[in-house]
């Protein structure tokens, strides 16, 4: 795993914050082990977000990269691997929140 990967951007809100820690928890405990993102930054405040200019998960708490990494399968319904999403998405609704698949390389997380 890259050490930057799964970085927690520091400009998150107080949920955003808690969600990529969960997250982190969640897949580390599913895996394993210390997940891999692939070489993609995997979180992504909601600024960095509107900076880069892209169309969808505006107003979302955090962003989740997915592209390739081990976090895919937890949130991308292209991996089929609905147990996984099932766990993510419990994980999520514990803190208030839940996650939407934007395309098939990113995921929103936003309060319920």
């Amino acid at each position: 795993m890259s050490k930057y990967d799964f970085e927690i951007p520091e400009d998150l809100s107080s949920l955003g914050s808690a969600a990529a820690h969960h997250i982190m928890a969640t897949l580390t405990r599913e895996l394993g082990k210390a997940p891999d993102g692939g070489g993609c930054t995997a979180f992504y405040s909601p600024a960095e977000w509107l900076a880069r200019g892209e169309k969808y998960g505006r107003g979302a708490e955090l962003i989740v990269v997915h592209d390739g990494g081990d976090q895919a399968s937890f949130f991308s319904y292209d991996y089929e691997n609905y147990g996984n999403i099932d766990k993510m998405n419990e994980t999520l609704e514990e803190l208030g929140l839940y996650a939407e698949q934007c395309t098939c390389w990113y995921t929103a997380i936003y309060m319920i």
